[in-house]
């Protein structure tokens, strides 16, 4: 008995869907809300326009570390090893400087936000815009102890040029000069 009825349902599901697959419905497919995007269909061809220029590389991949040169460390003074890092928001490298007293130690960093822009910059107090090279840029203390220029690469990228120490504010003019030397680096 179990035989005839397992039969029976298979027989009736082979030809349930034999019918629904010799069914026509005129009108076109609409996705649901719920599906995915569809790819383009269209192949790529060679003369498709890029979001970089040519050579360029995508803020993602600019390595922090390389963006202060070896000439660009001679002229700040940073004699010391660069001490990579990163936070779920950024890829970083930082530079001891000075031997001094508290007050003459800081710490130069490069910081690549490849998905903040400048308008994302946090800060404590004002956010004073500037132009480095040719790009926009904003100056801004952070926890009193740190100056950055936010350089932007893109509207949604930023590299962020840093000094911390004891006093911030006295160490603006020092990242300024510091950012001029990273900008001509950015993509």
């Amino acid at each position: 008995m179990k035989r005839v009825l397992a039969l029976v349902v298979l027989t009736v599901t082979a030809i349930g869907g034999v019918a629904a697959c010799a069914k026509e419905t005129t009108g076109r497919a609409i996705p649901s809300a719920t599906s995915p995007p569809a790819e383009a269909t269209a192949p790529p061809t060679e003369s498709s326009p890029s979001s970089e220029p040519d050579g360029a590389e995508s803020p993602a991949a600019l390595d922090p570390c390389e963006l202060l040169t070896s000439s660009a460390r001679d002229a700040l003074g940073v004699t010391g090893a660069a001490q990579p890092d990163e936070t779920p928001s950024a890829r970083y490298c930082q530079w001891a400087l000075g031997t001094g007293t508290a007050a003459e130690r800081f710490t130069y960093g490069v910081a690549v936000f490849p998905g903040l822009g400048i308008d994302r910059v946090v800060a404590d107090g004002e956010k004073k815009p500037l132009v480095v090279g040719a790009r926009k840029a904003i100056e801004s203390l952070r926890s009193g102890a740190t100056c950055a220029i936010s350089i932007e690469v893109t509207e949604t990228s930023r590299v962020d040029v840093q000094a911390t120490g004891r006093d911030g504010a006295s160490l603006c003019q020092k990242v300024l000069e510091a950012a001029k030397l990273v900008e001509p680096e950015l993509p």
